[in-house]
């Protein structure tokens, strides 16, 4: 998997894109990451933690809006804890495939 952090976290590749604009492309692809993350979680012996990162992906997509809008110190603190929660899932997933592969 590439690093889904620095994908998260790269924003427009339009420099005339505008602020709200690479902003709500920064939460659309939270929710893709989230959506991918959820896939890998099919068939692991915790089904409510798949439905978790659904329902937070659910969240954030009808929030999209309201988000790309927020003053920068909001945006700001909602990206750092959208990363926090990104690289605690990778985090254990890597665990969880250390397990398996025992």
């Amino acid at each position: 998997m590439s690093d889904i952090v620095a994908d998260l976290l790269r924003l427009s590749e339009d420099p005339n894109a505008d602020p709200r604009t690479r902003r709500r492309q920064t939460m659309e692809r939270l929710v893709q990451t989230l959506l991918a993350m959820a896939d890998t979680e099919i068939g692991s012996e915790d089904p409510q933690h798949r439905h978790s990162i659904i329902h937070l992906t659910t969240i954030i997509r009808e929030m999209t809006g309201r988000i790309a809008e927020a003053d920068d110190t909001t945006f700001s603190a909602i990206v750092r804890e959208a990363v926090m929660l990104v690289r605690s899932l990778q985090q254990r997933q890597a665990d969880a495939a250390r397990l398996t592969m025992h």
